[in-house]
């Protein structure tokens, strides 16, 4: 059996779709041992550099474990995946019944870089579309917003006014809707650049977020670093 090879694609990407297919519907199950990188090579005709990268993806988004000397298996607890429609910033402050607003700070294209061929499957080759916005709420500066679209596939997103809701830009050119994220958090510290546009001390405790979005047939659409101040920020839980 050999991939589509669609070239829009890497083939890491479809065979890791393809693995984690067969996990999420029990025909691989949970304690399962998968088949050997040899096996998959041989029945995906693909390398065995796609193979472990497929495999290597999948154990790191709990999928998967593997146990040296004996095989990659199927993780007896499946991750929790959100699958209901996210909220745009827009969207969530007006839930809140608060004002959003958005300034551009830049739009560039850019090489992709390690972060971006991991979470959006491009390749070194390839170039990204970087947003950064200040963005506020109710004319306070609330966030640092680093957005990273895959190029030339989003490339209509730099003929639109990026000061408003993108995955209403989103939706209305390609009707696509994101579908769920992968959140990280960790503790970040002002540089004296970040603290002039969000008004706070230069050192001060920041909020870094990363995310990855995908949409409802689970490609990564954007993945986003944003930087939040620490003293005005709350998770929920």
């Amino acid at each position: 059996m050999e991939l589509l090879q669609d070239h829009n694609e890497p083939l890491y990407l479809q065979l890791k779709k393809i693995l984690r297919t067969l996990v999420v519907s029990g025909e691989y199950a949970p304690g399962q041992q998968i088949p050997t990188e040899q096996e998959l090579m041989k029945q995906y005709n693909v390398s065995r550099i796609t193979v472990r990268r497929a495999i290597q993806e999948l154990i790191n988004e709990k999928y998967l474990i593997k146990s040296q000397g004996k095989g990659t298996f199927v993780s007896q607890t499946r991750p929790n995946r959100e699958l209901v429609k996210l909220k745009s910033f827009t969207e969530g402050c007006e839930d809140h019944h608060q004002v959003a607003k958005s300034q551009v700070l830049s739009v560039t294209l850019d090489r992709a870089n390690k972060h971006d061929i991991s979470r959006l499957g491009v390749t070194e080759e390839d170039k990204v579309i970087h947003i950064t916005r200040l963005r506020f709420r109710d004319d306070v500066p609330f966030l640092i917003e680093h957005s990273y679209y895959p190029y030339p596939q989003y490339a209509f997103l730099t003929e639109h006014n990026l000061s408003g809701s993108v995955y209403a830009i989103l939706k209305e050119e390609r009707g696509l809707v994101p579908v769920r994220s992968e959140k990280s958090v960790e503790i970040a510290y002002a540089t004296a650049e970040q603290a002039q546009l969000l008004g706070i001390n230069k050192g001060a405790a920041l909020f870094l977020m990363r995310t990855i979005v995908y949409d409802e047939e689970d490609n990564p659409v954007h993945h986003n670093i944003v930087f939040l101040d620490g003293v005005t920020y709350r998770f929920s839980f």
